[in-house]
């Protein structure tokens, strides 16, 4: 037995330090590239290559820092660099899964070098490159998994595949089908949690992928804002991390607290994530937005809109800017802005909705009732429950129109709801349910969902689900794709109970 050790130690002198050292040098790399500090991770994926220029892992992880570069700049140069350290990592790990078609490590380096393909190409809209880089990643890593199911970290790029899938419409899944192309969301997530738990390499990417499930598509903020606390504390100078807590304490109505995050990521000299600094001035005037600080608002929306050039939220940008102008009584820059509203992308809501409004408002003068009714939801996103509720109450009797009306009463709904009047949150959503005008299509269904959250929260499960099914028959409304993400959650939330 010690002659066998000694000939295997004679025989392969290089096989067990390269491997250590190799994967001490990733993780070194790894740790700074989650510090933003990419000149020290690119050095450190830099001397991986020199040193063991066979080895796919050095030009794998380096081609990541291109792609955290290219998903905020959207640049040629980021993406070509992107895609030739990707391509020499393919090319270096299919020559060895030649030699030794059961490397477990080789398997799951292709996989998630495939995975990071589907983002930058998807990100390209180069949609067909992305569906068969997401195939290829899936089939990689599903080999590594049976060779070493104990190889944790693969669970992340078959988590994302599986989620991304999952979450096409049912109308475009049996093409993906005929191409052997099939995902479950549900799959996906638990997978990314193992990922998060368990990984080692990938827990932290896996982390703040779960945080993003948890806040878009679960709506669980608690545990959105816990899981990016964590990754702060660890990482407090990556600006992703932070970009993202700040927009789950606006959704826990702690806008102030996204203010001051917000305010720290502008100053911030990151010339290669001018895509994240362009959304922070977008995010910093949703904040004044929503304090009422139109003034101040309407600078920072200003700053997104003369700093980014995609389409993504522009309409938004533009219609709320027009209502700023509107409110501090510049009639001539808001019917400006309100005319670029359509401007946006109409396949997200937010522009949707941003066109919509700002046609209406491009005609027209917003009523002072109009004004006020937007000044006291906003106490709502403020966290200012009561005092929302009371000037609601007040302007309900003072407004005219019927769409202002069952706007008041879902807004009072929605503040009693947060303020834990489930009873009431109940009461005032059915008084806006029967609200069936064209000029507000967003109150009923809301105004349903709202009711349902509530009765779940009463234990009333049976009732919440019949209120669901209702608010299922709706349609063409704003805001109708995050509305039924919000029902799927839901639903799945009170089948646990």
């Amino acid at each position: 037995m010690k002659l066998i050790l000694i000939t295997l130690l004679l025989l392969f002198p290089q096989f067990s330090y390269p491997q250590s050292e190799i994967e001490k040098g990733v993780s070194r790399g790894l740790e700074y590239c989650y510090n933003f500090h990419w000149l020290q991770a690119n050095n450190e994926f830099q001397k991986l290559i020199d040193k063991y220029p066979d080895d796919p892992r050095g030009y794998h992880y380096k081609s990541t820092i291109y792609l955290w570069y290219y998903l905020s700049s959207k640049s040629i140069i980021d993406y070509n660099n992107f895609v030739k350290y990707s391509d020499i990592a393919i090319d270096k790990g299919k020559s060895l899964i030649e030699k030794n078609s059961n490397d477990d490590l080789v398997l799951y380096t292709l996989g998630t070098t495939y995975s990071c393909r589907a983002m930058v190409f998807a990100k390209a809209e180069n949609y067909i490159d992305a569906a068969w880089a997401s195939k290829n990643s899936a089939e990689y890593l599903n080999d590594c998994l049976k060779i070493n199911p104990k190889r944790a970290d693969a669970y992340l790029g078959l988590g994302l595949y599986n989620f991304a899938v999952g979450q096409i419409p049912s109308g475009f899944k049996w093409a993906l089908s005929l191409a052997g192309i099939k995902g479950n969301k549900s799959l996906g997530i638990h997978y990314i949690q193992k990922a998060a738990n368990e990984g080692y390499l990938s827990k932290t990417e896996a982390s703040y992928y779960l945080s993003q499930i948890y806040s878009e598509v679960l709506y669980n903020y608690d545990a959105a804002f816990t899981c990016l606390k964590q990754m702060i504390k660890k990482y407090p100078d990556n600006i992703l991390f932070n970009y993202s807590l700040a927009v789950v304490e606006i959704k826990m109505k702690n806008p102030l607290q996204a203010e001051k995050i917000i305010s720290k990521i502008i100053k911030a000299d990151e010339s290669d994530f001018r895509e994240l600094i362009c959304f922070s001035n977008f995010i910093m005037g949703d904040v004044y937005f929503k304090l009422n600080n139109f003034e101040a608002a309407k600078e920072y929306y200003q700053n997104f809109l003369n700093s980014y050039n995609q389409k993504d939220y522009r309409g938004i940008a533009s219609y709320r800017l027009g209502v700023c102008f509107e409110i501090i009584g510049d009639r001539n820059n808001a019917v400006k802005y309100f005319n670029l509203s359509s401007k946006g992308n109409m396949d997200l809501d937010d522009d949707l909705f941003g066109k919509r409004m700002g046609e209406i408002y491009f005609k027209r003068t917003m009523a002072q009732s109009e004004i006020d009714v937007l000044k006291a939801s906003n106490l709502i996103e403020q966290g200012k429950f009561k005092d929302a509720v009371n000037q609601l109450a007040q302007l309900y009797n003072a407004v005219k129109t019927d769409r202002l009306k069952a706007e008041i009463n879902y807004y009072i709904a929605e503040a009693s709801f947060y303020a834990g009047s489930y009873l009431d949150a109940v009461r005032f959503a059915n008084l806006s349910i029967v609200y069936n005008g064209s000029d507000a299509t967003w109150v009923k269904p809301y105004s349903g969902y709202l009711q349902a959250k509530s009765y779940k929260q009463l234990g009333n499960y049976d009732e919440a689900l019949k209120v669901l099914e209702k608010v299922e028959d709706n349609n063409n409304y704003d805001y109708q794709n995050k509305l039924k993400n919000m029902v799927s959650s839901l639903k799945a939330e009170i089948k646990q109970e």
